[in-house]
């Protein structure tokens, strides 16, 4: 009678010891198409990433070129403005090097000034007509 109990027990041992292994193998399967999934899904946000980035580092390009484009925009209406009120001191009768230094222009830029618009070359332009 014990050796039947006992064979009896090792049975339902057995069994359990079946079933639990079953089961670790079905979780194994389970995690494997899982991890197999989100490899998939990782390799493909990877992908996206690639596009993102290189559309990223385009955006920028053109930013930076809108950025020098706007500069020079910039340098060009401060030089005409500093340009106007060069004219307007030659009209009043400033010197070339009171041009450079108020204007900030350079020397050939304050001679052409001053010759064609200092209040001398105005009157020798008034005793022409």
């Amino acid at each position: 009678m014990t050796t039947l109990i006992i064979v009896m027990a090792m049975t339902i041992i057995s069994l359990l010891v079946t079933h639990a292994c079953y089961r670790l193998y079905k979780l194994n399967q389970q995690q494997t198409a899982r991890i197999a999934s989100l490899q998939n899904q990782l390799a493909v946000l990877c992908a996206g990433a690639v596009g993102t980035d290189q559309r990223i580092i385009r955006f920028e390009q053109t930013l930076h070129q809108l950025k020098e484009q706007q500069h020079t925009l910039d340098l060009g209406i401060n030089n005409q403005q500093g340009y106007d009120h060069a004219i307007r001191l030659a009209r009043k009768g400033a010197s070339i090097n009171q041009l450079i230094d108020n204007c900030n222009l350079s020397d050939e830029e304050a001679h052409l000034i001053s010759r064609l618009h200092s209040s001398d070359h105005q009157a020798m332009h008034q005793e022409l007509h």
